[in-house]
């Protein structure tokens, strides 16, 4: 009996894996999985020439305002696309869900955002200064948010 019940455990298992989707902790190769996904959907947006005006008619409300946007939409993310698919809720809380994913992908795409403006040399054209280039990583950070975001959940679920 000891060996069906262990099949059973380990078919269960495969189901939740396979089919459910349901998530698993949150690990390195998530971290790995949003930065490339926030490297590609950075990139995209960084070499944009309309970027560096838009980025200097940015002020600190405006700022403020993308940040905030921005957490919204990773929670959405978060929310709709990974945590919906958990089962027992009850063991595994929103908020502790929510807070790992949202500072880590927050964090890579500030990282992947500042990583872009100096590698691509933004902070050194004409007109950027240094709280341009804030803005600049503000503004790039958005897009690199939802890229981290999408590729790690997406991937998962």
């Amino acid at each position: 009996m000891a060996k069906i019940d262990d099949i059973r455990r380990e078919v269960d298992e495969l189901k939740c894996k396979l089919l459910l989707k349901e998530p698993e902790d949150f690990s390195e190769k998530d971290f790995v999985r949003s930065f490339f996904g926030a490297l590609l959907l950075g990139l995209t947006f960084t070499v944009k020439g309309l970027l560096i005006d838009v980025s200097q008619a940015l002020d600190h409300a405006h700022l403020g305002l993308i940040i905030i946007f921005t957490l919204l939409i990773l929670t959405a993310e978060i929310y709709f696309i990974g945590y919906s698919r958990v089962k027992n809720k009850s063991k595994r809380k929103l908020g502790q869900f929510w807070f790992k994913r949202v500072c880590t992908f927050y964090l890579v795409a500030v990282l992947t955002a500042t990583l872009l403006v100096f590698l691509f040399g933004l902070n050194k054209l004409p007109g950027v200064n240094n709280g341009g280039v804030i803005s600049l990583i503000i503004l790039i950070s958005m897009p690199c948010a939802i890229g981290a975001a999408i590729s790690d959940l997406l991937n998962k679920y």
